[in-house]
């Protein structure tokens, strides 16, 4: 008799030991795939998808994961009207932000991309029927976060971002260059259309359009221009601001030209972004006392790049976020030629012989490299440089010496760098006599790659581009050999946004 009260009890034993294996490893199961729904959620809250949508995709991969019968609801704050009265069944105040002033209503800080799932469903039992307990509801939650995005627009506004004219336009687009070789324009429209357009002039119209004409002073539309590649260009920056979800995500607009200008500090009005990026103007170089008596291009030059990055890093500082993820996307169709130092004035060292760099490449060494070049002051590319640190290496509180090649920390954005045209990754503006050995022709796409490397993670040691051919995007760097394949680069860059478990 107490063989067999042993053995029931030990089959008591061993039922609930199975029982609770069983549980347990449903538990895991549902809190694997709750994780993968609430990313798969938040993903889709990053693209503005409806509400129902968001759900749908969390249903989906609790079904991916093999729990059918298994259902999720997700939540959210619902900004409209982030109180606790909120009716609103997907509607979560606790995940809203703080009720600081205690007035009821959670808006005293930024919304975020929160997204909260939560999951339940039954798990049938082996042994504990027996005893009348037949199955338990088991419940799990995540919450996930689409990273809030504060992202600065740095786009070139020089001078030769009007350099690929609508050929046959009846306009003399090339008129600035005619004037700067024969003192007048001729007021004909000479361009080079495969041959087909007589070429006459200092150069062909399709090449050299002068900004005074294609420029249109009356933004009452809103969006205006004819300067070509610029106009792809704000059309491609247009399509970028359709992509962030505002109010969560802001954006700042810089240009740079000679100097670098603040548009539009952090804004999550899209109209106001819109406004700003539609109302650029691509500068026209004013007559150069300078090149004009003395041959010195020093503050002649107009793609500077190293203020464009200076500005867009200062907007970080200026209104910080810490928990958006700072993302800075710059783009230029030219090597650096421009800059200026810490007391604002115009860097241009002399170059081979003592002479100023009035020889080409103008106010920078032959070829790029990291630290001042053969002759010994920093130049506007190394001006460049040292600016991609200020925006890309870790910031204060991430910055380790033994984790980057940085020397100093930075503002720890994320940074995306765009090359434009052919003269970036070819440019055959070379002073022969100078340089009896040549220069390097891709200098703009190798100084946009570095940056990029710093600004990928944080450590410019670390370059997925190195050994890359020349023309070739590849980690945080974009090329597009035209302005009409911009759109397709800002689309890649808009889709690389970060999502994280929170909870």
């Amino acid at each position: 008799m107490l063989i067999a009260l042993a053995f029931i009890g030990l089959a008591a034993f061993i039922g609930l030991t199975v029982d609770a294996g069983i549980l347990f490893i449903q538990i895991g199961h549902l809190r694997r795939a709750v994780d993968s729904a609430s990313l798969a959620a938040a993903n889709q809250f990053r693209e503005g998808r409806t509400l129902a949508e968001i759900e749908a995709a969390a249903d989906e991969f609790i079904a991916l994961n093999s729990l059918n019968p298994a259902n999720a609801v997700i939540f959210i704050c619902d900004i409209s009207d982030p109180t606790a009265g909120n009716s609103n069944i997907y509607h979560d105040v606790d995940i809203c932000p703080p009720d600081i002033d205690g007035n009821g209503v959670h808006d005293d800080s930024p919304p975020r991309k929160f997204v909260r799932v939560e999951a339940t469903m039954p798990v049938e039992f082996a042994f504990l029927p027996i005893i009348g307990w037949g199955s338990i509801d088991i419940r799990a939650e995540a919450i996930s976060e689409t990273a809030s995005v504060d992202l600065v627009l740095v786009i070139d506004t020089s001078q030769s971002m009007a350099w690929d004219a609508v050929c046959g336009d009846g306009i003399d687009d090339d008129a600035y260059w005619e004037i700067q070789a024969t003192g007048a324009a001729d007021g004909v429209d000479d361009c080079d259309d495969g041959g087909t357009v007589p070429t006459a002039g200092a150069v062909p119209d399709d090449y050299g359009s002068d900004p005074n004409n294609c420029n249109d002073p009356d933004v009452a539309a809103g969006v205006q221009g004819e300067c070509y590649p610029f106009e792809d260009v704000r059309a491609a920056a247009l399509a970028l601001v359709d992509r962030m979800y505002f109010p969560y995500d802001r954006m700042a607009v810089i240009s740079f030209n000679v100097h670098a200008t603040a548009q539009l500090h952090f804004s999550d009005s899209p109209s106001s972004i819109k406004s700003s990026i539609g109302s650029l103007l691509v500068y026209k170089l004013p007559s150069c006392d300078g090149w004009t008596n003395f041959k010195d291009p020093t503050g002649c030059t107009n793609t500077n790049i190293a203020d464009g990055l200076l500005f867009g890093g200062n907007e970080f500082g200026l209104s910080l976020r810490q928990e958006a993820v700072p993302i800075l996307v710059l783009l230029s169709d030219g090597a650096a030629n421009a800059a200026t130092d810490n007391d604002g004035d115009f860097v241009c060292p002399a170059g081979p012989g003592g002479n100023p760099t009035w020889v080409e490449p103008f106010c920078r060494d032959d070829d790029f490299e990291i630290g001042p070049g053969a002759y010994g002051a920093p130049d506007t590319e190394d001006m460049a440089v040292a600016r991609g640190y200020f925006v890309g290496c870790p910031d204060a509180n991430a910055y380790d010496p033994m984790l980057t090649s940085c020397t100093a920390s930075g503002q720890g954005a994320v940074v995306f760098t765009i090359g434009l045209g052919e003269e970036l990754i070819n440019n055959t503006d070379c002073h022969a006599a100078s340089y009896p050995g040549g220069c390097q022709p891709n200098q703009g796409e190798e100084l946009l790659r570095f940056i990029a490397a710093i600004g990928d993670d944080g450590d410019p040691a670390s370059d997925p581009c190195s050994s890359e051919p020349t023309g070739q995007s590849c980690g945080n760097y974009y090329y597009s050999p035209t302005g009409t394949g911009l759109i397709k680069v800002f689309e890649a860059i808009a889709s690389r946004i970060f999502t994280r478990i929170v909870h």
